[in-house]
């Protein structure tokens, strides 16, 4: 199937990014007053709801709406793994100031080369309607950050250029480095000049409201496109921006991302899992949502039909990228618009669907079947119980285990069976107990915590649709002793793996079909050991093929690829030695973000220029030697 054929049919003209927004932006980049804003270069403006900012002109006038002085959260509940900052790459732009965007959706295309704009300046309070506590942040990209906030990873929350910040800033700075995801390997350096916005973006869609704070961005060289990125885990919007927005921004796009309404500790009264509201069910909505308000105030902002909109995500940020291309098929059929032209999901989670799961095909899906399915919380549950407690006298968490060959040899035929690949083996132990260093700085309740016990018991309750309270008879946390946590012993007796049929419906409504009708490219690594290749990577594309269209996917496995870059640096105690990176684990992984970077210029090359991506295959690659520019990669 030729995915142009498949993308939203419109006339208009090849895109060329208005002339005055260059000369614009950098007047008004410089008519900033240094001091008024305690910005600590004192080259950028900010304006809230109650700030009136005089324009560069002298005749233009800038005013928000309501003003927002977001307080710094840091996550409660999931904590980092790490203290390296985290860093991303930093490629050559793809598309210049002065560069044409002229891919188009149909025959019906005009290409005359023509200024859609009408010579109108750019109006960037259009990019604060529809959002509750709209702030806006205008950045030179010379010494403050730029939109990529490169300085803002390795800034001092204590130090005298934090405190000159303002308060809105501040919160970013907490928030970025709240999330260490990104190899120290790829560090950031680019500053991008343009336009952020934050905000709260509200939808009441029937008895269903969806509630995220939101960050938008839009370069000074904006190519006419825009991405809507998905967080991962349960982290918030700015969760990302190591690990796609500097590339992305290279490359001219416009950016929006949303936290899912959600913050690890319910910090600003956003959701937790622990909340009894099952926030999954809202997570590939809200991607429609953030599609939807940032192409219609992009375009009303650049007073030009904004030309494509791309899904990227890692994660559950992917999860959310297959959800929301399956959901826009689904709006499509029903004879709407539209939304996304293509997707990139980095190892997304998959959540099974009714005829995936219902094996007896009765027409029911039970809690058996459920509990007996490859999905999110079975596979980290049995990953938790096979490696054990990592305080067990039992437990396989030992640097004798992670020594032997193949690493915890004991463990690989139920870690297969639950849906991970056997290159995954050396991280299996750093993740059954992640957090555990937590004890020594007081925290008991993290004794033998990681993401696996954690990751099961935060989704699990969420989907039964429990409060901390109600989840205590199956929780992860330590009481600081020699015995295991409840989690354990819990799951070794409930029936029906402790599901029920109201939970299974929940787990239902968020489920992914594999059907959808614009092209999705999807990267995983090989050694993920978190979200498992073979129950995410492999049984989604075996859903796309009994379920879809297989010519709209493809499915790129780096070899000695991780979950996430930042832990195949080697920053993990993998051996549970009580020593962190004396494993010289980095020299067996490679860092998937290069690859990731390289599958979106596929994904953009498929539908813009109608070349259709190399095939499905396996990525080689030598962990002793990472492969960090991502246009030496190929994937032919």
């Amino acid at each position: 199937m030729d995915p142009k054929n498949t993308a939203r049919t419109r006339t208009r003209t090849a895109l060329r990014r208005p002339a005055p927004f260059a000369a614009l932006t950098a007047a008004l980049l410089l008519s900033a007053c240094a001091g008024d804003d305690g910005n600590a270069s004192g080259e950028s403006t900010s304006t809230t709801g109650d700030e009136a900012t005089t324009g560069p002109i002298g005749t233009t006038t800038w005013t928000t709406g309501a003003s927002a002085a977001t307080e710094p959260t840091t996550a409660a509940t999931e904590p980092t793994t790490a203290a390296t900052e985290p860093t991303t790459a930093a490629t050559d732009p793809t598309t210049g100031a002065d560069s044409d965007s002229t891919g188009t959706d149909s025959d019906t295309t005009d290409d005359t080369d023509t200024d859609t704009t009408g010579g109108l300046p750019p109006d960037f309070d259009a990019l604060m309607e529809g959002l509750e506590e709209p702030y806006l942040h205008t950045y030179v990209g010379d010494g403050d950050g730029g939109l990529g906030h490169v300085t803002y990873f390795s800034l001092d929350p204590m130090g005298d250029d934090f405190m000159m910040l303002p308060p809105e800033e501040q919160a970013k700075v907490s928030k970025i480095q709240a999330t260490k995801l990104a190899s120290t390997k790829l560090p950031p350096t680019v500053e991008h000049a343009g336009v952020e916005v934050v905000g709260t973006l509200t939808v009441v869609d029937g008895d269903d409201e969806r509630v995220q704070e939101l960050t938008i961005k839009v370069p000074e060289s904006w190519n006419g496109s825009l991405v809507v990125a998905g967080a991962p885990g349960t982290r918030d919007e700015f969760s990302s921006e190591a690990l796609v927005v500097p590339w992305l921004l290279d490359r001219g796009f416009a950016y929006v991302s949303g936290n899912k309404g959600m913050t690890n500790g319910g910090a600003d009264g956003n959701a937790t899992m622990l909340s009894k509201t099952h926030p999954t069910a809202h997570w590939g909505m809200m991607m429609i949502d953030l599609g939807q308000w940032a192409t219609e105030r992009l375009g009303a902002a650049m007073h030009v039909e904004v030309d494509r909109v791309y899904v990227v995500g890692l994660s559950n940020g992917g999860y959310q990228v297959r959800r929301a291309l399956e959901i826009d098929h689904l709006r499509v059929e029903d004879g709407e618009e539209r939304l996304f032209d293509g997707g990139l999901d980095w190892a997304g989670a998959y959540w099974p669907d009714k005829p995936t799961l219902d094996v007896d095909e009765d027409g029911t899906v039970t809690a058996a079947e459920f509990a007996a399915a490859d999905h999110l919380v079975s596979t980290n549950e049995r990953a938790a119980l096979t490696i054990g407690w990592a305080h067990a006298p039992g437990t396989l968490n030992t640097a004798l285990a992670y020594n032997e060959d193949p690493p915890f040899a004991e463990a690989h035929p139920a870690m297969i069976e639950a849906g991970f690949d056997a290159a995954s083996a050396p991280i299996w132990g750093a993740y059954n107990s992640t957090f555990d260093y937590l004890k020594g700085l007081g925290l008991l309740q993290f004794k033998g915590v990681g993401y696996y016990n954690f990751t099961a018991y935060v989704f699990r309750a969420e989907l039964l649709g429990h409060s901390a309270d109600e989840s205590l008879p199956y929780t992860c946390y330590s009481d600081g002793g020699d015995a295991p946590p409840p989690f354990y012993a819990w799951l070794d007796n409930a029936e029906d793996g402790g599901w029920t049929e109201e939970s299974v419906e929940w787990a239902l409504r968020n489920a992914n079909t594999g059907l959808f009708s614009a092209p999705l490219v999807s990267i995983f690594g090989e050694r993920d050991g978190l979200i498992g290749l073979g129950a995410n990577g492999q049984a989604y594309r075996d859903a796309v093929e009994a379920n879809g269209d297989p010519a709209l996917h493809r499915l790129y496995v780096v070899e000695n690829g991780g979950h996430v870059d930042l832990h195949s640096d080697g920053l993990l105690d993998f051996d549970f030695n009580g020593t962190v990176g004396d494993e010289n684990a980095a020299d067996t992984f490679v860092p998937v973000q290069p690859y990731s970077e390289r599958a979106f210029d596929y994904l953009v090359a498929w539908v813009e220029d109608g070349t259709d991506a190399p095939a499905s295959t396996t990525i080689p690659s030598d962990p002793t030697d990472d492969v960090l520019d991502a246009s030496l990669l190929s994937f032919e």
